[in-house]
């Protein structure tokens, strides 16, 4: 009698009932039990998948975990682990290009877009976003890596970014991951001391943008800061 491969129609199951269901249907460790047939495909992945939830909480927390992190759970490998990230990677990228097309249509939708670019983002990273005359996207551009409390402006850095690209309006961006969405003096005053520079070259600062884990602040758009950019 041929022996019945348990694993294979536990699979085929599981396919199914995503073709079927679709994806809001699936608890999350069933999700990432699905993802890792692709990565382990001869082994039972229910108990890595659980495994993976019960060390990093839930889906968001398994896709945002650094590959090191992630290998320390039992029975996921380096090819795991780099599946894990390609999918949280190409996610963020998708809803970038997706945020940029509705950047190009809108024109001002500049905080979406940011958001998406510190999804899951661990470290203060400085962007610079740079915009034609007509405030069409150019480039975003990371200006600046540091770490999880602090980031440098290096103003050399913007100016040599504006003027490679020749942009007209740029918005600065940076993320507070272990604090609030609240300037702090330091960056008002980067802010106060970058708006003359950029004046000088015929460049103008739309808005300082920074991002928490859970709100954004735009300096432009507020009552206290806004008087810096009109």
């Amino acid at each position: 009698m041929e022996k019945k491969n348990i694993h294979k129609d536990h699979r085929q199951r599981v396919r199914s009932r995503y073709f079927k269901e679709g994806i809001g249907s699936m608890a999350d460790h069933n999700i990432i039990e699905f993802l890792l047939f692709y990565g382990i495909p001869f082994k039972d992945t229910n108990n890595v998948a659980h495994g993976l939830v019960e060390k990093f909480g839930d889906l968001n927390g398994i896709l945002e975990a650094p590959k090191e992190e992630l290998m320390k759970v039992d029975g996921v490998g380096e090819n795991t682990a780099a599946l894990i990230r390609l999918t949280h990677d190409v996610a963020l990228l998708y809803n970038e290009r997706k945020q940029q097309r509705a950047l190009d249509e809108t024109e001002k939708a500049f905080i979406p877009y940011i958001e998406a670019k510190y999804s899951g983002e661990r470290r203060e990273i400085v962007y610079l976003i740079c915009l034609d005359a007509n405030g069409k996207l150019q480039r975003c551009i990371k200006v600046c890596d540091g770490s999880p409390d602090t980031a440098v402006v290096d103003t050399r850095a913007i100016v040599e970014t504006v003027v490679r690209f020749d942009s007209k309006h740029v918005v600065l961006a940076h993320n507070h991951p272990n604090g609030f969405a609240v300037p702090s003096l330091a960056d008002v005053k980067t802010t106060e001391d970058l708006i003359p520079v950029l004046d000088a070259i015929g460049v103008n600062l739309v808005d300082h943008i920074i991002v928490s884990t859970d709100d954004t602040f735009s300096m432009a758009q507020s009552n206290k800061y806004g008087y810096l950019f009109n």
